[in-house]
């Protein structure tokens, strides 16, 4: 088992207090629905959706091929207009709906993801690298609510950046969800019925799936993020998330350096 380094300078400097980020408001038109859709992946399927949905009136303004799994492919549309219900409801057996999203956007992946890792790279302190961090892997990925946490001694892991205002430490005790990802250096995952974080942490926070994202070569910190259903994150978005972490860790490792090295030495 791998044991996380001490919580560095650059966060045991200033505020204890997590930084604030807000939730941006999407950019997408208005009345504009995001859909996750799983659509078995045979020849002319997602046309057979896309055809379903103009019958219904409504435009697909995006679309996006997330992933490709067990024989299924899950789609991204970006949609607006006419009767999107109706229009679900007529897919049948074409399709499973996993999301449908008001006030959502689905960007560019490589345009967000450069974005993202601008914000992380030219943040000028530590505690602004992870603000950027949770706000650049919102822009990746769909959730109601994303921190960062480090560890803070042995027991337990303190926010340093949050959508959620005044985020308490949580306690990091051995059924702990961001334990077990910070210790495996693995990404984790599960539903909202699972008990991945305490009680009382947990009921600041939505209520549905949960994504985990360690970072650093011995894992000292952990993305998490939270959706407000049970929308699962699929290895794509996983992946991005992961990306943008190693980005993060390695901006976070030049602050380090800087507050360890005397300034004479930088002469």
């Amino acid at each position: 088992m791998r044991t996380p380094p001490p919580l560095t300078p650059f966060f045991t400097a200033g505020s204890r207090r997590p930084a604030l980020v807000p939730l941006t408001a999407s950019t997408a038109p208005r009345g504009a629905r995001l859909l996750r859709l799983q659509v078995r992946d045979r020849p002319g399927n997602l046309a057979t959706v896309c055809s379903r949905l103009a019958e219904h009136g409504v435009n697909v303004l995006r679309l996006e091929v997330l992933a490709r799994e067990s024989g299924f492919a899950i789609d991204d549309l970006l949609v607006a207009g006419g009767q999107i219900e109706p229009a679900l409801a007529s897919l049948g057996s074409t399709a499973t709906v996993l999301a449908n999203r008001g006030n959502a956007d689905l960007l560019d992946p490589v345009l967000a993801m450069a974005g993202a890792c601008a914000g992380v790279t030219a943040a000028t302190s530590a505690r602004e690298a992870c603000r950027q961090l949770v706000q650049g892997a919102l822009e990746l990925v769909f959730a109601e609510a994303a921190f960062v946490c480090v560890r803070d001694g042995m027991h337990f892991l303190r926010p340093v950046a949050s959508t959620v205002l005044d985020l308490p430490p949580l306690e990091d005790g051995p059924a702990s969800l961001l334990r077990s990802a910070i210790e495996s250096g693995e990404c984790l995952t599960a539903d909202g019925r699972a008990p991945w974080a305490a009680l009382g942490f947990r009921e600041l926070l939505p209520n549905g799936a949960v994504l985990a994202v360690p970072g650093g070569s011995a894992p000292y910190l952990v993305l998490v993020l939270v959706r407000d259903d049970d929308a699962r994150f699929v290895s794509t978005e996983v992946d991005r998330l992961a990306a943008l972490v190693r980005v993060a860790t390695g901006t976070l490792q030049l602050h380090d350096r800087a507050v360890r090295t005397p300034i004479a030495a930088l002469a």
